[in-house]
């Protein structure tokens, strides 16, 4: 009868041996900096992401870090509240009440700041980055993205569909699994609408819904709805001086990602990095 407290303060101690050396246990060193095994389990967690990508992200972290300390980049107290105003103004709060609402969700004011702080600095050296490798965007090549992308730029005059409603969102999505299914509370509709009868958010989800596809869940006055899409007639081309400024804006965030990506593998292909242990 001895054994069993004996079997459980072992299974206790063994527990927590593996508990302490998850803590204790480095995954990563890059340029001297570690990276405990248990700092990729909280990241993992808290995110409910893989922990190969808890661990991707926890080294980009550290390389971001490195190069603002590089670069002499930091952030004020004067920035970080003045970045919680316009928080609290764009929810329509003061940042007394701001605060106060956060505090009533358990979140930790000065570790909010702490971490609000970080992401100013990043955002920082962000814009260096980009200020840096990003260059003007000919209007050439703008006309190229048009012409090489037209179809995206397209919508038909007229469309003959189904029109599916729902008060229930899961019943339109079992529909969207299995087509066949016609589940009670799920009213169809055979029509033909024209383009310029669309409202702007329908114009927009049937010029990019194919025949013989679904469109994707939309909600009208707290109904579900989606329609399948049988047949487009009439298909016209927006100008190209309508989506120009549009075209630029996506060539322009392509780009900032680009330059960003780009000098972060730079710098991860320079780090001296040590892999001791990769989490499972």
């Amino acid at each position: 009868m001895k054994l069993f407290p004996r079997i459980l303060i072992a299974s206790t101690l063994i527990s927590s041996l593996s508990f302490a050396g998850m803590v204790n246990g480095i995954a990563v060193i890059i340029n001297k900096e570690p990276i405990t095994l248990y700092e990729v389990y909280k990241y993992s967690e808290h995110f409910k992401i893989a922990k190969k990508e808890a661990l991707d992200i926890l080294v980009r972290q550290k390389l971001e870090d490195a190069e603002i300390k590089r670069q002499g980049i930091d952030a004020d107290i004067f920035e970080v509240d003045s970045y919680i105003q316009n928080l609290a103004k764009q929810n329509g709060m003061s940042e007394f009440d701001f605060l106060k609402m956060l505090q009533a969700q358990k979140v930790d004011i000065d570790v909010y700041k702490k971490d609000l702080k970080t992401k100013l600095k990043r955002d920082k050296l962000y814009q260096r980055i980009i200020q840096e490798k990003v260059g003007r965007i000919d209007e050439s090549e703008i006309k190229e993205f048009y012409e090489a992308n037209k179809n995206q730029f397209s919508f038909a005059n007229e469309y003959t569909l189904k029109e599916f409603k729902a008060q229930n969102e899961n019943l339109l999505q079992s529909i969207l699994q299995n087509p066949m299914l016609r589940p009670e509370g799920v009213s169809i509709e055979d029509k033909v609408l024209s383009h310029a009868n669309l409202s702007h958010t329908n114009q927009a989800l049937l010029a990019q819904t194919p025949e013989g596809k679904y469109s994707s869940i939309t909600q009208e006055n707290g109904v579900y709805m989606m329609y399948y899409v049988i047949k487009k007639e009439g298909i016209s081309y927006i100008p190209f001086e309508n989506v120009r400024n549009n075209i630029y804006g996506y060539l322009y965030k392509q780009k900032e990602q680009k330059a960003i990506e780009d000098h972060f593998e730079k710098l991860k292909s320079s780090a001296n990095i040590q892999v001791l242990r990769n989490p499972n």
